[in-house]
């Protein structure tokens, strides 16, 4: 099987206030993208990597991510519920006043503070990093 790997150019690499439900995207590399005020409904993303992406006030809900790669990545004021992460990698993230709300991270690669805040909370499969750091692998 042959898998080929695509690069998103646009001129325009900012986007704001859309509703993207049921996306399938497979096998991308989307770099220096910034989405703001959006919502990400009941999609799927497999082997896509997010380098250097801005996502400002966005609510993902239901969403799939599966060998993913997130990297140099800002997440603020976003959310994140009933999505599944598997076989992710978050390197050099800042998250900032970011929420998760009953998701998974299996075999994820996730730094020390991360993973102590989804064991801390596993309890109630609710957290929210409200504060900045940065995500290291």
């Amino acid at each position: 099987m042959i898998t080929q790997t695509l690069e998103m150019t646009q001129e325009d690499h900012t986007a704001s206030y859309l509703l993207i439900k049921d996306e399938h995207l497979a096998s991308l590399v989307i770099s220096s993208q910034t989405l703001a005020g959006s919502r990400v409904l009941m999609s799927t993303y497999q082997q896509v990597v997010f380098s250097d992406c801005v996502f400002y006030g966005v609510e993902f809900q239901g969403d799939s991510f599966e060998n993913c790669i997130f990297e140099n990545c800002t997440f603020e004021f976003s959310h994140f519920r009933k999505c599944n992460f598997h076989n992710c990698s978050f390197a050099h993230c800042t998250w900032k006043a970011s929420s998760t709300h009953q998701t998974t991270y299996v075999n994820c690669q996730l730094d020390s503070t991360l993973t102590q805040l989804t064991e801390a909370h596993a309890r109630t499969s609710d957290f929210t990093l409200d504060y900045e750091y940065q995500i290291a692998c």
